[in-house]
């Protein structure tokens, strides 16, 4: 069945599990395009594409998390059944995470096999940091390549259209991480897999070690070289970690 929501690129059609992945703040499906053509054939990663961007760019922009994981638990029911991970990547981490628990609510049939979450401080311990998503345009940048190196490529930033289209998405996909409130609820039954940039000033190997309460399963954290978006100079390792979390 064909979804909005998720892309299957390439299409796995002897596929016998999947992973579904979150993006990043800002970020779209095509974050993760490397990765999903590392996976074997047996194996379809669905990423995720959130409104307002791509071929959802007429869409409204979501601005809680409790909307995104909403969705998204909704089209995953949707799904032909399959032994499936979700994986959210920082901001995609709090939706995947908020979508599993909706789905150990609400299904007994389609709760993910894993969490993987990657760049993603654990829910309850998230810290309070100044808000930048009410800021005007210039301050919110700026604040956001100090706090986010990386985060917007200097080739993007030389372009004022394509600058135009990034902001409102990354303002949006901000003012969700920032209102996000962790409620308590039952521990997830499914592993927990955590991994963090060695050098990320954000969310730190030790912001990892919270997410080992959310789960009565097994939990693992791991350090991968490289900071907050380590993304795409780890392919092998996020691999790896997938393929552990279905086996």
């Amino acid at each position: 069945m064909h979804s909005p929501w998720i892309e299957f690129r390439p299409k796995r059609h002897d596929a016998q599990s999947r992973v579904l992945c979150v993006p990043y703040a800002g970020g779209s499906a095509q974050v993760y395009h490397m990765l999903a053509r590392s996976m074997p054939e047996n194996i379809e990663l669905g990423a995720v594409q959130l409104p307002g961007r791509w071929d959802r760019r007429r869409e409204p922009l979501l601005t809680r998390v409790s909307e995104a994981s909403r969705h998204l638990a909704d089209e995953i029911i949707r799904l032909s059944p399959m032994p499936y991970a979700l994986f959210g990547y920082s901001l995609g981490g709090l939706i995947a995470f908020e979508a599993a628990r909706i789905l150990a609510r609400d299904t007994k049939l389609q709760q993910p096999r894993a969490l993987i979450v990657a760049a993603a401080e654990a829910p309850s311990e998230k810290p309070s940091r100044p808000k930048l998503h009410a800021l005007p345009d210039a301050d919110f940048i700026k604040k956001h390549i100090d706090r986010y190196p990386g985060g917007i490529s200097p080739a993007v930033l030389a372009e004022a259209d394509l600058m135009e289209m990034l902001l409102p998405i990354l303002k949006a996909d901000m003012e969700m991480f920032e209102t996000y409130q962790y409620l308590p609820a039952p521990a997830l039954a499914c592993p927990i897999y955590a991994m963090a940039g060695d050098h990320d000033p954000v969310c730190t190997p030790s912001a990892m070690a919270g997410w080992e309460k959310e789960t009565s399963g097994s939990f693992a954290a791991e350090t991968v070289a490289g900071h907050h978006f380590f993304i795409n100079n780890a392919v092998e390792r996020l691999r790896a970690t997938i393929l552990r979390a279905l086996a």
